[in-house]
């Protein structure tokens, strides 16, 4: 089996931040509210003529600054795209510069990013690919209906990338998991026609759905790995509420520093989150060789992902 690992990894956030204090002022909510809630103090939003897939090119010109390596192969993880035609992944090629390759959208909600490098790793595996680039791009902020208190505190907008490759892997891809929930389609709606434009969740059935579900991920992991409590594992969870990952936390034993999390700063940023949280960390240096990293994705769908990897 080819071994294929992450190379670099890329991100991007838009410049404006909309604070826990600029919201007190639009809509009826307080600062604590939303932090006892949610975790969140602020987040990013686009502006008006900055695209879901801006924000993704941002990302992986980012991400490609940092190797000499070049895709044969893009997909592009969004739920937010401002076209249906032409795709995500040829906008940001085409910004990119890059010619003569594959280029394909994905669209598994918050769940996108790990669904995206899955796929990339499976395809690296049997069509003869070397390098693939990962580029998500969400502008959640153009669902947000910023008169509905309970929503629009949790979205902002932001761009990550991952470069695969199979050439000198040092970060090794282990293991991937896939899956989803359709009976619970409904519990997380956002865009279409007319009312469903907006986002809108059944908050405490998500909540439910992560907590368990994010546990189950990470006892599988370990079991296909063969980890044990006594071996070095952070989760890299999608960043959608600090209490959802303080639960698991809690129910797996697993140390406040070895939860991976940045939704203060950013919010939910749907598919952009987990390579957002991974950027961030791998340039503080939080780890090192040898040790694991659980990628974690659930959202709509209800969808669920996850990827295992070896530093």
């Amino acid at each position: 089996m080819k071994k294929v690992g992450i190379v670099a990894a890329g991100s991007y956030v838009p410049a404006r931040k909309l604070t826990n204090a600029d919201l007190e002022k639009m809509v009826d909510t307080t600062d604590e509210w939303i932090t006892t809630r949610t975790g969140i103090k602020e987040r990013r939003i686009a502006g008006h003529d900055e695209h879901a897939s801006d924000l993704a090119f941002k990302a992986a010109q980012d991400c490609l600054a940092q190797t000499a390596y070049r895709p044969e192969l893009l997909i592009a993880a969004t739920s937010t795209a401002e076209k249906c035609v032409p795709n995500q992944a040829s906008l940001v090629a085409q910004k990119l510069n890059l010619t003569n390759l594959a280029a394909f959208d994905l669209n598994a909600a918050c769940s996108g990013l790990v669904y995206a490098l899955a796929v990339g790793w499976s395809l690296m595996q049997t069509g003869g690919y070397d390098h693939t680039l990962i580029a998500a791009g969400e502008k959640l902020s153009r669902f947000v209906n910023y008169k509905d208190r309970t929503t629009c505190v949790l979205f902002g907008d932001a761009g990550a990338a991952l470069l695969l490759s199979a050439e000198e892997p040092e970060h090794e891809i282990l293991a991937v998991e896939l899956g989803a929930d359709p009976s619970g389609a409904d519990l997380v709606v956002m865009g279409g026609l007319n009312d469903e434009f907006y986002f809108r969740q059944d908050g405490r059935n998500v909540f439910k759905f992560a907590v368990e579900k994010m546990g189950n991920l990470i006892d599988r992991l370990k079991d296909r790995l063969g980890l044990t409590d006594n071996d070095r594992y952070f989760v890299i969870p999608h960043q959608a509420n600090s209490r959802i990952l303080e639960a698991v936390a809690r129910n797996k034993g697993i140390p406040e520093e070895r939860m991976i999390s940045n939704i203060a700063k950013y919010g939910n940023t749907s598919a952009a989150s987990i390579g957002l949280a991974l950027k961030e960390a791998w340039a503080e240096k939080r780890f090192k060789k040898g040790d694991y990293l659980f990628l974690i994705g659930f959202g709509g769908g209800l969808s669920w992902a996850a990827a295992a990897v070896r530093w």
